[in-house]
């Protein structure tokens, strides 16, 4: 068996191409395609978002973990002094893919570190929203919020009034914290998002 036949999916094999949306019978499910295919689908989403979405938790551990695996390999036979010429020339391909998988990785989680640092504040009050958040990014985000909040007052906040040092003031007119014109920056959930259609879903009537 050439050593290069390994590939980032959740078996050996390569996955087959999926069906044109015009022919396909079915929506495929996200949890059926591989781990790397709904790492893309869980980057388009982050990105395309102004909230922060669920962590996927499962599913990060699954692509770090094959990707450990694939470079264990890489390196292994890399090194074998028997591997060919052109078995060299293919693994340099293979981990070219690997590290086009790491660059997805890190992409995706620097897309949530920019959300987590925009509206920390805002998170560190919300129950729901730490709900969405890992265990170390729930931890990094109280941190640099109490780490914002003392550097605002030792700079700023401390030299005003009393009644103008809180940086939690809502909007005027309402008592959302989260609202447009308070103090804290919260995700618009008015914010236009592009939505891809997997299946025909007719004709539909959207508001103005």
């Amino acid at each position: 068996m050439s050593h290069t036949r390994y590939a980032l999916s959740d078996d050996e094999d390569t996955p087959a191409p999926a069906p044109p949306l015009a022919v396909a019978e079915a929506p495929v499910q996200v949890e059926d395609r591989p781990a790397i295919h709904q790492l893309t689908h869980a980057w388009l989403n982050e990105r395309g978002s102004p909230e922060l979405l669920p962590w996927p938790g499962d599913l990060v551990d699954t692509v770090m973990d094959q990707l450990q695996q694939q470079q264990a390999i890489l390196d292994s036979l890399m090194s074998d002094t028997t591997t060919s010429e052109e078995e060299h020339f293919r693994l340099n391909l293979v981990q070219l893919d690997a590290d086009r998988c790491r660059w997805l990785l890190r992409s995706y989680l620097r897309t949530r570190l920019d959300k987590l640092e925009k509206y920390a504040l805002y998170i560190v009050r919300e129950r729901t929203e730490q709900l969405r958040l890992s265990d170390m990014e729930l931890g990094y985000v109280k941190r640099y919020a109490q780490l914002l909040a003392d550097h605002l007052s030792n700079s700023v906040l401390q030299f005003l009034p009393e009644s103008m040092r809180r940086l939690d003031d809502p909007a005027p007119g309402t008592s959302l914290p989260g609202a447009p014109g308070g103090m804290l920056a919260a995700p618009s959930l008015d914010t236009p998002v592009f939505v891809y259609g997997r299946e025909d879903g007719g004709t539909l009537t959207l508001p103005e």
